[in-house]
């Protein structure tokens, strides 16, 4: 099993999948979310860390921890990121030289 930094994912990344799989796919789970993000969270064992990662929409906090592109892409879709912005979160990552790629 692996992601998409790691062979054997963290146990951090593999909650916070989680979260994003079944805020995004389960019926009902985003209204819920939505509604009230702390007691939403409080379903599931993450740290302090983790739920702030996640309710405080922190793109890059949450693709350095090992979170699936593509689920960390429907959660910005799902509570209405701009995309300007989960990008600019996402190039505050890059490494000098990185940019070679989007030329």
């Amino acid at each position: 099993m692996s992601n998409w930094r790691l062979m054997m994912p963290t146990t951090e990344a593999y909650l916070l999948d989680k979260v994003l799989f079944e805020l995004h796919h389960k019926p009902d789970d985003l209204a819920a979310y939505n509604q009230d993000k702390d007691q939403y969270l409080s379903r599931y064992k993450l740290t302090a860390e983790m739920k702030a990662k996640i309710s405080g929409n922190d793109v890059a906090a949450l693709y350095e921890a090992g979170v699936n592109p593509y689920l960390l892409r429907a959660h910005c879709i799902g509570v209405k990121i701009p995309e300007d912005v989960s990008l600019a979160a996402l190039r505050s990552l890059m490494k000098e030289g990185d940019d070679k790629w989007l030329k």
